[in-house]
């Protein structure tokens, strides 16, 4: 007991000044966190993506304020083969998510690192950012017994070309982030960004807003009202690019935080609601933020 209790406190506590992009892609999500003045630590095992920051972020890098790393994580050090998709945001090491829908893909050796050493070696970022095609659980997991990052996001479910989640399946990954010890929670959809809020915050949200913009203004609430009301994402004073960027996390996420109950039960209407409809099984992309 006495000395797990010495390795925990030893653990280090989380650098505020940085973040990790766990799965770079086009480095969208880099350059708004280096925009922030965050230091990044980038990771993708798709060499044609690190290949492309370098060049982009060449400053960045110079001046230390940018670590890239063309590697995979897995849970114990070697060699895997990465499947580089024609369709760039589907490369995964999964050949079946790289190959959705007919898409050309080749093999790529990657280095595999377990994401506990990258931990250890860089130590416990402010914000953790994950979305790496299926394989985004084995960070999640890689936290557990450690200081949590403040924020984390991450894909929400990531199906392939003909899987059909149950909902056990379809909520693995929240009571993942619970299990590690996240207690907040927020549901973001990824076309555009959008937060899914409870009914009751909906209301709460629609109201605050008449009585410092529209119609309520009239009865003098608006200056009172203000103070309450959440900027959007168009505030932060950076253009996200749509479809490849992960937009903002934690509070700058214009939503409430919701308790683990409310967050698994709005998904599973979430999605429920989504497949209802005939859509492509794996073009349901949300995401989760959490915090503690």
């Amino acid at each position: 007991m006495a000395t797990a209790l010495a390795r925990r406190r030893a653990e280090p506590v989380a650098s505020s000044d940085l973040i990790y992009d766990v799965g770079l892609y086009d480095g969208a999500d880099t350059a708004y966190y280096l925009f922030r003045g965050y230091r990044v630590v980038a990771i993708d095992a798709n060499p044609l993506m690190i290949k492309g920051a370098q060049g982009r972020f060449a400053k960045e890098i110079g001046d230390e304020r940018l670590t890239l790393l063309n590697i995979g994580i897995g849970p114990t050090p070697g060699e895997a083969t990465f499947w580089v998709s024609d369709h760039a945001d589907w490369s995964s090491f999964d050949r079946e998510i790289a190959a959705r829908n007919d898409q050309g893909h080749q093999p790529v050796p990657v280095p595999i690192v377990p994401f506990s050493d990258l931990l250890d070696e860089y130590g416990t970022p402010h914000y953790l950012k994950i979305d790496i095609e299926g394989n985004d659980r084995l960070c999640v997991e890689a936290l557990k017994g450690k200081n949590l990052p403040k924020y984390i996001s991450v894909e929400a479910e990531c199906a392939r070309e003909t899987e059909v989640l149950s909902d056990e399946q379809a909520v693995a990954i929240l009571e993942l982030l619970r299990d590690v010890g996240y207690r907040r929670f927020k549901l973001v959809n990824q076309n555009g960004w959008g937060p899914v809020q409870p009914t009751a915050a909906r209301f709460r949200a629609r109201l605050i807003h008449s009585a410092a913009r529209g119609r309520l203004r009239k009865l003098g609430l608006s200056r009172i009202a203000q103070k309450f009301v959440q900027a959007p994402i168009t505030s932060l004073g950076f253009p996200f690019a749509g479809g490849s960027s992960s937009g903002p996390w934690g509070d700058d996420i214009p939503s409430v935080w919701m308790t683990f109950t409310q967050a698994r039960s709005i998904y599973l209407k979430t999605r429920h609601a989504y497949f209802s409809r005939p859509e492509l099984l794996y073009s349901f992309w949300y995401d989760w933020h959490a915090t503690y």
